[in-house]
């Protein structure tokens, strides 16, 4: 008889139910269990009353998030965890929410593949109407806010920069990393690039940030339209290389060195495999999820955007890698 390998039988059950903890912190933001227990030490009847629900599933739900480490439960009553008090109640600087809750939304896309890998092909996009869902939009939008509102920290603190006065920000989103620039150098005005669509959204959280005179936007698409010529000393790229295939990335590259000034700097931010494209783990899941969701996007690693940089005239390239899931590909021209 085989011997059995205990330690490898649990970490199959534990890969297989690996939904169920998703689900759980998924319905906790659905329901907004962690703004209604905000500071209070609350028993499962109580919250099961504020959030219109029933007080012995509510128990069940509040258990298995003690269980996950977002909950903390002394006798009866429940509280936030510190990572709940940081990152899952609503109105906290670095609220991850709206992060969570597109996770959840392409959840289902991920039950496609199966067909995905068969053909070869995003099944996901074929039905897709050609004019973006408003509120599937703001939903992303808002997603990659909560998510920048950690990094650009870690980014403006890990980028040495001196003096910069013009930067181009592309495919910039909510514009949190050229907020966040633009706070930390006062002589700095930035542009953020985008498509049409986008860039209604943006003008609400530039406004919001009170920094419309120092952030303006431009739409348009980024394979189509030019970014000028010799316009910006820093031009960030971030999280847009993986929709792309190395041929349209290297497009894009070019018209970024296109548009820097001499002795400007071009940064990339994205999730960077090794070279065995197997490690980190997120990167490696991260290709697959642009499998399922884009027609030609994938995780790259180090060699590749070096060779894109080097392809386009950048020199003096650098890696530094960030304190989350991300790193950062750095050229000078």
């Amino acid at each position: 008889m085989n011997e059995i390998n205990h330690l490898q039988f649990e970490y199959l059950l534990q890969l297989s139910s690996a939904y169920w903890k998703s689900q759980v912190l998924f319905t906790a933001i659905e329901l907004d269990i962690f703004t209604a227990i905000g500071n209070k030490h609350l028993a499962a009847e109580e919250l099961a009353h504020s959030i219109n629900a029933n007080a012995k599933a509510t128990e069940k739900i509040l258990d298995a998030l003690v269980s996950l480490d977002l909950l903390v439960k002394q006798e009866k009553l429940y509280q936030n965890s510190p990572i709940a008090n940081s990152y899952l109640i609503k109105g906290k600087p670095f609220y991850q929410g709206n992060a969570i809750h597109h996770f959840n939304n392409i959840a289902e896309n991920w039950t496609m593949l199966s067909q995905t890998v068969k053909t070869g092909e995003a099944v996901v996009l074929k039905d897709l109407p050609e004019e973006a869902d408003p509120h599937d939009l703001k939903d992303f939008i808002t997603a990659m806010q909560n998510i920048a509102s950690v990094k650009s920290h870690d980014i403006c603190a890990t980028i040495p920069l001196k003096n910069p006065r013009n930067m181009l920000d592309i495919a910039g989103g909510p514009g949190t990393y050229s907020i966040e620039f633009v706070k930390k150098y006062p002589e700095l005005h930035a542009v953020i690039f985008d498509l049409k669509h986008v860039t209604k959204l943006t003008h609400d959280f530039i406004q919001a940030a009170g920094l419309q005179e120092r952030i303006k936007v431009q739409a348009g698409n980024c394979l189509e339209d030019d970014f000028g010529t010799n316009c910006y000393d820093t031009i960030l790229v971030s999280n847009l290389l993986h929709i792309y295939n190395p041929e349209n990335n290297i497009t894009i590259l070019k018209k970024c060195w296109k548009a820097l000034q001499n002795e400007g700097t071009l940064i990339i931010h994205e999730f960077v495999l090794d070279e065995t494209k197997t490690h980190p783990q997120f990167a490696a899941l991260f290709s697959l999820n642009m499998l399922i969701g884009t027609q030609e996007g994938a995780s790259y690693s180090e060699t590749e955007y070096r060779s894109w940089l080097k392809t386009v005239g950048c020199n003096k390239i650098t890696r530094t890698d960030l304190q989350s899931n991300s790193s950062l590909i750095i050229g000078k021209k």
